[in-house]
């Protein structure tokens, strides 16, 4: 069987859309997964076991120079077309992903699965749906990885077997990265697209200092130059031990992640790499969404949901620290 996946983006999506290749391979050995993803995520799908082919894809850079990008996009579907495939599955649900999902070839009796229906605070178009042949109903309340283990399985025709995994295999620790990849690290996963979900520095400054007193070394991370700006104001105000982690690829950063001691963040891409990588991690999520998206069956991992629009304290935090740690 020759299965082609399409999810595109984000970090935290990919990361959840995972566990769909573990359910495969069990299911349907010898099956041939390809995958097709935003160009930023390859580093991240490269360090996912399972996958045959990376197709990339470039809408975001594309859409800034339609016209010089004619080539690439030329080369892209090109790719995307040098094989068939007995299903292809969106697990998206958006306009830019069912354009994909069709565009794929077929073997002669293959079909395009997608998601029939929005689940609760999850993105989904309508539109979509002209792509798939087979189109699966979802439950209108129901976790982001279950959806997508869900989809598969439907399509398929299997059944789901234990609880999801997400099949990392980073590459090998580079020696250029190797000082960061400290035992003690535990990083501070301050940053988000969404402002709402923003934590004052004050927060993460008093959170890094008391767990450098245990011992711990701080490592904030950024993701653009807003961000960073903000981690060089924390780790001034946590002082000692504290450091900015350069921004590295996808990959590279895995592959440091699986040294550290763990990591303490808001709910987004690289706190779920955390949890999944096995790493103790505490996920706060300020929007009320842990019933979708908190990485429920990791054993080192707690999860804290702001109440009443309260967001956690920092001594609830590190007390959920010290039990996961």
């Amino acid at each position: 069987m020759r299965v082609l996946i399409v999810r595109l983006s984000s970090l935290g999506d990919v990361v959840h859309a995972a566990p769909v290749l573990v359910d495969i391979h069990r299911a349907c050995p010898g099956a041939r997964i390809d995958w097709v993803v935003e160009e930023a995520f390859v580093p991240l799908a490269r360090c996912l076991a399972g996958i045959e082919r990376i197709v990339p894809i470039a809408l975001r850079r594309w859409r800034q120079a339609p016209l010089a990008a004619r080539t690439e996009i030329g080369a892209f579907w090109q790719s995307l077309r040098s094989e068939s495939y007995d299903a292809v599955l969106d697990l998206q649900g958006l306009v830019k992903s069912a354009v994909v999902t069709r565009a794929a070839r077929l073997t002669p009796g293959g079909r395009r699965h997608g998601l029939a229906n929005r689940t609760d605070g999850s993105a989904y178009e309508p539109l979509a749906r002209w792509a798939y042949g087979h189109a699966v109903t979802m439950p209108a309340r129901i976790h982001v990885v279950d959806r997508s283990r869900e989809l598969a399985a439907c399509a398929l025709g299997y059944r789901i077997d234990g609880a999801p995994c997400v099949p990392w295999q980073p590459p090998p620790l580079e020696p250029r990265d190797a000082r960061w990849a400290d035992p003690r690290g535990v990083l501070l996963v301050h940053g988000s697209a969404k402002a709402v979900k923003l934590l004052s520095t004050g927060f993460w400054a008093s959170l890094g200092r008391e767990l450098a007193a245990q011992g711990a070394q701080p490592l904030v991370p950024w993701g653009n130059a807003e961000e960073r700006e903000r981690a060089e104001q924390i780790v001034r105000a946590i002082g000692g031990q504290a450091a900015v982690l350069p921004r590295l690829p996808l990959d590279r950063l895995a592959a440091v992640m699986t040294r550290l001691h763990g990591a303490i963040g808001l709910d987004t891409g690289l706190i779920h790499m955390a949890a999944t990588l096995a790493r103790p991690t505490v996920q706060l999520f300020i929007e009320d969404k842990a019933w979708r998206a908190a990485a429920y069956w990791e054993p080192n991992t707690a999860v804290l949901q702001a109440e009443g629009g309260q967001a956690p304290t920092a001594g609830s935090v590190l007390q959920a620290w010290g039990r996961v740690a």
